[in-house]
């Protein structure tokens, strides 16, 4: 198998760029302003405040900023294989594909505008994904625990959150590793509204998610506030009742 040439399909609007070692898939309107430079640059974005990892940051012509992320394994791996990978077609051409079609479907996530593989030795490979930034955003659990967050705040953004939550089971995003972290929440218009992100582990099905698929979501999300948050100082039990209650009236 020749890994380098294993690219996969490229979504509609998309297109290749380069070859084995670096392979890049790029939306058609911003092959302009990504380059493989870009990727190379040291994370400039603090951890914690806008998804998984450290971000680095580009602004654009017109006032947008790229956010470029680089794929990292987690837990016992982490050392073991640093951010070395070797699924193919690779990691981020999946996310950038399946992002796409879930932000067309009309999930709440952000925008994908590129993806970059660098090819290292035999199978193993490096990654990083480019999306647009959504200004003003947070993650969830970030916002949590900003100081002043007021009582009515905290409904409004936990109602948010479900809002999105239950728009992109509807949609047939199954998001297997949603956590306080990869909810991002930012002011819209006078009120707050929900973005799901990293969807890495995530799949796309051709209808609205099976009940039980939602259920062990969120099941995933709840472990997510134990453990980030074990004395509930942050996020009490009766929170998360409210964001289950909020999930299923939001239909």
């Amino acid at each position: 198998m020749v890994y380098g040439l294993s690219w996969g399909n490229v979504p509609e609007g998309f297109k290749r760029i380069g070859g084995d070692p670096r392979m890049m898939i790029v939306r058609e309107d911003m092959e302009t302003y990504i380059d493989f430079t870009k990727f190379a640059e040291p994370p400039s974005v603090d951890e914690g405040l806008y998804g998984r990892g450290a971000l680095a940051v580009h602004p654009l012509e017109d006032g947008g900023v790229l956010l470029v992320r680089r794929y990292r394994h987690g837990g016992a791996l982490r050392a073991l294989t640093r951010d070395y990978f070797f699924t193919w077609p690779p990691r981020p051409f999946r996310e950038l594909r399946l992002t796409e079609e879930a932000h067309r479907r009309g999930v709440p996530t952000v925008e994908p505008l590129a993806a970059l593989v660098q090819r290292l030795i035999g199978p193993f490979y490096r990654g990083w994904l480019v999306t647009r930034q959504l200004k003003g955003a947070r993650d969830l659990w970030a916002i949590a625990q900003a100081d002043g967050f007021l009582a009515a705040d905290k409904a409004s953004c936990l109602e948010a959150a479900a809002r999105a939550v239950r728009a992109m089971h509807r949609c047939g995003l199954d998001h297997r590793d949603l956590n306080l972290k990869n909810i991002l929440l930012r002011r819209e218009a006078g009120r707050w509204t929900g973005y799901v992100i990293d969807l890495d582990q995530s799949r796309l099905l051709h209808g609205a998610v099976p009940a039980d698929s939602a259920e062990k979501n969120l099941a995933r999300l709840e472990r997510s506030v134990r453990k980030l948050d074990p004395g509930r100082r942050f996020l009490s039990a009766a929170d998360w009742e409210h964001f289950l209650r909020s999930y299923r009236e939001a239909g």
